[in-house]
């Protein structure tokens, strides 16, 4: 129980300091990616938990510290990839973020043919920052819930890669100690 109130207070902090509700989210939905999130870290705990009982042995350390840094590398790129797709796929309108889509709507299309260098945020300011007026509300949703996704991910990898060093220093203080042991043991002197 003590793990899973730790697996849900470090992913409360890694949802609401280290990345920001997906963009484009209503307010009312926030707290529902950030309870997805929670209630996958519960059960990759549960994984984490099961492996963590059965590799135990000093051995096992150094396959817990290159699965920490597997989880590290993935972790880290799937957070870049958050950030990249937040940049290329949002557009600030009014003070707040809009998700944009992919595919124009007949409107958009001819103003654009209109006039080819308009950009993004052009369109926005003309079309009042009705994004579904600019793009169809498919690919919006699409981009979205991709954005979404990829937020989902990032919390249970950077909790993995934390557990994983956690065990990895468990294995290590066991070793610790077994040397010691082994170590007292041999300057005993023999009767």
């Amino acid at each position: 129980m003590a793990m899973t109130q730790g697996a849900l207070w470090l992913g409360g902090i890694l949802g609401g300091f280290l990345l920001p509700p997906p963009v484009g989210v209503a307010a009312s939905e926030d707290k529902m990616w950030l309870r997805l999130g929670q209630f996958i870290i519960v059960i990759i705990l549960g994984l984490i938990f099961f492996a963590a009982q059965r590799w135990t042995q000093p051995r096992h350390a150094f396959k817990w510290c290159m699965a920490a840094l597997a989880f590290l590398v993935l972790a880290v790129a799937a957070f870049f990839r958050y950030q990249q797709l937040t940049i290329a796929w949002t557009e600030n309108y009014n003070g707040d973020k809009v998700v944009t889509g992919s595919v124009y709507t007949e409107p958009a299309q001819n103003l654009l043919k209109e006039n080819p260098r308009m950009s993004r945020n052009d369109l926005l300011v003309n079309f009042a920052g009705e994004t579904e007026n600019i793009w169809t509300r498919e690919s919006i949703n699409n981009r979205r819930l991709i954005l979404a996704a990829t937020y989902i991910i990032c919390l249970p990898l950077f909790t993995i890669c934390l557990l994983t060093v956690l065990q990895a220093i468990q294995c290590g203080n066991t070793l610790r100690k077994h040397r010691k042991t082994s170590a007292s043991v041999s300057r005993k002197p023999r009767p």
